[in-house]
């Protein structure tokens, strides 16, 4: 969900949510019209625009996103809920994951080296399938490190 529509939700205008979480009301006004990207701030920024309007700050991310996940399928057969509250971890590279649901979407997110990663998940999830789709999500975290330190390992 984009920064916007969470500070609308919550019924503040920009120059409220400048005075509550201390950040510049241009920086906010940027922020939401995209000329600067949210996901590319600071995490004191972040941390601030999350607290001032009590949502976590993947649900501030979310919009960087929406082009990068599947949409959920109406198979589906999980509370959104118990979804959220499960996560995983990629052993390989000591890193942890979950799936981010919002605007009907879902993805597959973790942070590496300070950096968050959004990888699309499409797939009937239900309760009974839950432990391998926890298990798919890991290789596909695992695909997408062995990636980013490929491309590390041969940048010129």
């Amino acid at each position: 969900m984009s920064l916007q529509r969470i500070r609308e939700q919550r019924g503040l205008t920009r120059r409220e949510l400048a005075q509550r979480s201390g950040i510049n009301f241009r920086s906010i006004q940027d922020y939401e019209q995209g000329h600067k990207r949210l996901s590319s701030a600071g995490g004191e920024t972040l941390l601030r625009l999350a607290s001032a309007l009590g949502c976590q700050i993947e649900e501030l991310l979310w919009e960087a996103t929406d082009a990068e996940s599947s949409e959920l399928l109406p198979e589906n057969d999980i509370a959104i809920e118990t979804l959220l509250a499960q996560s995983f971890y990629c052993e390989k590279y000591q890193t942890y994951g979950r799936w981010l649901v919002g605007d009907g979407r879902i993805c597959i997110y973790f942070v590496y080296d300070g950096i968050p990663h959004h990888i699309p998940f499409r797939a009937i999830i239900t309760e009974r399938l839950l432990v391998w789709l926890k298990q798919a999500a890991v290789l596909l975290m695992e695909a997408a490190l062995d990636e980013i330190e490929f491309g590390r390992r041969w940048a010129v």
